[in-house]
């Protein structure tokens, strides 16, 4: 762990600090709140006062754990002194950091012996904002579902005298019932599930979990709100706007005839929109399924979250009232005799292939057509194209034993990916031992037997690869979209054959499409 070396907070600042935390609380007090969080975790402030990996004073706020907990029980004195018990407090903390010299399992405990006479509830995060332990504080993925549950069970057999809260990407209801029924935590906490569905708890209350909308864990949520102008979920068009809802999403006055052409996420999504509102709709879909470039995710063991949601919303389509037709392809003199008010045209985006000598050989596929058929990849890989998608296709070969190799033009990898997956999906990358990656290069030909490739220098190299799968982007359908605008009154293209985007892109263009019908 590297970084630049801080000053020791003068306590005067840690009195100004510990009395500010008073105030709010108070203030939170009096406008009707019952309850506030402490975060005391994730390395922020008061976690680093309790590391011994970033608390190296050698003050009385320094060395023993009762040295170091000082800081975190002044702001908690100072709270209650302005609230007394009348506001319930619950202290989030790192049950562990993970990273040598950081917090174990067995100080946290101690620590909360320390501190629990004076809260209300302790609750069992995990990790520190580090690109290092990112995903464990914000599970995705990459690690399997439920994975900081164990520190609260540990923390509960220490029979304290406070209820245990545990957290982490947890999505699965079924999987929080046996979380308590279990006894390895006495409150399950869900933040991003909440943010997919804001109706999560009604929903699995009234037993209808399946109509839940999941979480696919992308971290959008974070980043949008960290980084960008408009906090966004991929899955939950609605977040953010909900005091425009009743204005946005009405149902329709007058029923209309509505054409979805595609099965992907975008087209899934708006015919169940024009559905709810109380259009007619029909969806065409080419191939024998639903689901679109979302397919892919069944066959990827760090895209299960994904596959869930794809799953959600071929469910939700199957029990509705859209009229769905597979393997019929939309095409201009099909829908000339549906006398449609409304076409949607979701028609995705293609593959693009670059002019190189030899894309035509039999070793070369593209990346979109290599899941579901890995066993037809040779065990040496070359990745032309090192974005998102190629990254993440190199990562789901190696992890199967193949060895891999990325070539990418640009200087860094996954450019086009969200801040905080990108931080974990590199980490991945670099913690794979099948997978390697060449950056400032550019491809010139395949053989059979190899690819070859200018490095950053203008040198040719040459690498031996039994495989070469194409992952250079997509180029978006819209010429084909175009051919339909003539046959309704009313049409729009969303997703995908506008632009080729994220999820969050394609969801959130067929939301805004059609609420406007």
């Amino acid at each position: 762990m590297t970084g630049q070396l801080g000053k020791e907070m003068p306590e005067e600042e840690m009195e100004r600090i510990a009395n500010g935390y008073a105030h709010a609380a108070k203030a939170l007090k009096n406008a009707g709140f019952d309850m506030v969080l402490l975060h005391f975790g994730h390395g922020l402030l008061v976690g680093q006062f309790l590391s011994p990996l970033t608390n190296k004073r050698t003050d009385k706020y320094g060395g023993s754990l009762e040295n170091r907990a000082r800081f975190p029980l002044m702001i908690i004195d100072r709270i209650r002194e302005k609230v007394g018990r009348d506001l319930l407090i619950e202290v989030r903390i790192s049950g562990a950091e993970f990273e040598p010299g950081g917090i174990v399992i067995e100080e946290s405990i101690d620590f909360i012996k320390i501190i629990q006479d004076k809260i209300d509830l302790i609750h069992v995060s995990a990790g520190m904002h580090h690109p290092k332990w990112m995903t464990v504080t914000h599970p995705c993925g990459f690690l399997p579902p439920m994975p900081n549950v164990f520190l609260a069970a540990t923390v509960k057999k220490a029979n304290l005298k406070i209820p245990v809260v545990t957290i982490g990407g947890i999505q699965d209801l079924d999987g929080a019932e046996k979380i308590i029924e279990d006894g390895k935590a006495d409150v399950v906490s869900i933040a991003r599930g909440f943010i997919a569905d804001p109706n999560l708890g009604e929903k699995a209350y009234s037993g209808h979990g399946d109509n839940v909308t999941p979480c696919i864990k992308c971290m959008r949520c974070l980043d949008s709100a960290v980084h960008e102008y408009h906090y966004v979920c991929s899955v939950n068009p609605e977040i953010g706007l909900e005091h425009k809802l009743p204005v946005l999403v009405q149902p329709t006055s007058a029923k209309k005839k509505v054409i979805v052409i595609g099965g992907g996420p975008a087209g899934m999504k708006s015919a169940l929109i024009a559905a709810q509102r109380g259009h007619e709709v029909t969806l065409f879909e080419k191939s024998d399924s639903l689901g679109g470039t979302l397919k892919f995710a069944k066959f990827v063991s760090f895209k299960y979250d994904l596959n869930r949601f794809k799953n959600y919303l071929v469910y939700q389509v199957q029990k509705s009232n859209i009229r769905v037709k597979l393997n019929t392809e939309a095409t201009p003199s099909l829908l000339q005799a549906e006398n449609a008010d409304v076409i949607i045209a979701a028609l995705g985006a293609t593959p693009i292939i670059p002019s190189l000598p030899g894309m035509d050989g039999k070793n070369v596929r593209l990346a979109v057509d290599s899941y579901g058929m890995e066993d037809k990849i040779g065990q040496k890989a070359a990745i032309i194209g090192g974005g998102q998608v190629g990254c993440e296709t190199a990562l789901h070969l190696a992890k199967l034993g193949k060895i891999v190799t990325i070539i990418e033009m640009q200087s860094e990898l996954a450019a086009d990916a969200s801040g905080t997956h990108r931080t974990e999906l590199l980490l991945e990358l670099d913690n794979e031992n099948n997978l390697h990656y060449i950056t400032s290069a550019r491809c010139t030909s395949i053989t059979a037997t190899d690819i070859c490739y200018r490095d950053k220098t203008d040198s040719e190299k040459r690498i031996a690869v039994d495989t070469v799968i194409v992952a250079v982007g997509m180029k978006a359908n819209a010429q084909e979209a175009e051919a339909f605008r003539s046959l309704a009154e009313r049409f729009v293209a969303i997703g995908d054959c506008v632009r080729p985007a994220i999820v969050e892109k394609a969801i959130s263009s067929a939301f805004c499409a059609t609420v406007q019908i």
